[in-house]
């Protein structure tokens, strides 16, 4: 009997786990170049009597089968998160008028060095520490093609789309900007900040363009995640209320077996 729960439990888990990526991506809905998060679930069909014949993988030991032949595959049809998938999609251009924002327009992340290494970020709210470095939001040192970008005493300073870096007609440096193949080889660490667990031939030459005093804005769908938390949260309280009266159920087969 209790086997029949397992269908709405599994069902009530994943809403659950549901509405904590929706209640991410709304609590990020103004955080700068935030990326939401999608959830991908799968169905799992019932599937009483699997064949061990051939286990997958290969067993390093001699299997009896005598032994396995009681043992059942699921003979409930249940859900499982297949995975939380990023939307790389680009977030809208947010104008500042401020000289040491950028956004990136198109693929690409600028890299930024920080006490664990070097990361990836589309945040562009940078600044220009005491020493003339440009710098990040959280501190972390903006990369560019000859290593930290210095020297930036000067207040013209321009950025064009290419990533140049001027103080007045003097050429600074370069942004480091890096693009991907594959976007969903990258990890999302927090505070905007990215690294990539991919091979080397993921790269690829960016395409996107710099544009200065802009900044790029959350890709969040405020009205579509609102819509899907009302839609995940009333799929939890009836999946609820089903595990409820299957636990009534057995409730009530208990009483009936004590007083037989």
């Amino acid at each position: 009997m209790l086997k029949n729960v397992y269908s709405p439990l599994s069902g009530g888990v994943l809403q659950e786990r549901m509405m904590e990526i929706i209640s991410n991506n709304l609590a990020n809905t103004n955080t700068t170049a935030f990326k939401e998060d999608e959830i991908c679930y799968q169905a799992q069909e019932a599937n009483p009597w699997p064949s061990y014949a051939t286990p997958h993988p290969p067993a390093p030991f001699k299997i009896n089968m005598q032994e396995l032949w009681p043992l059942k595959g699921n003979e409930m049809a249940y859900v499982t998160l297949s995975e939380i998938r990023t939307a790389h999609s680009q977030g809208p251009m947010i104008k500042t008028g401020n000289s040491m924002n950028v956004a990136i327009q198109g693929d690409g992340f600028f890299e930024v060095m920080t006490p664990f290494g070097e990361r990836l970020t589309r945040d562009g709210g940078f600044s220009v520490s005491n020493d003339g470095i440009l710098i990040s939001k959280s501190g972390a040192v903006v990369q560019g093609e000859n290593g930290a970008i210095t020297g930036l005493n000067g207040k013209d300073i321009s950025i064009l789309p290419t990533g140049e870096i001027y103080v007045g007609k003097k050429f600074i440096d370069k942004l480091k900007v890096i693009a991907f193949k594959d976007a969903t080889l990258l990890e999302r660490l927090g505070e905007s900040l990215w690294i990539h667990n991919g091979p080397p031939e993921n790269l690829k030459k960016p395409e996107g363009e710099v544009t200065q005093g802009y900044l790029e804005g959350s890709n969040v769908n405020p009205m579509r995640n609102l819509t899907n938390m009302i839609i995940a949260h009333r799929s939890y309280e009836a999946l609820q209320k089903t595990v409820k009266s299957h636990d009534e159920t057995m409730q009530n087969a208990n009483k009936i077996s004590e007083v037989q």
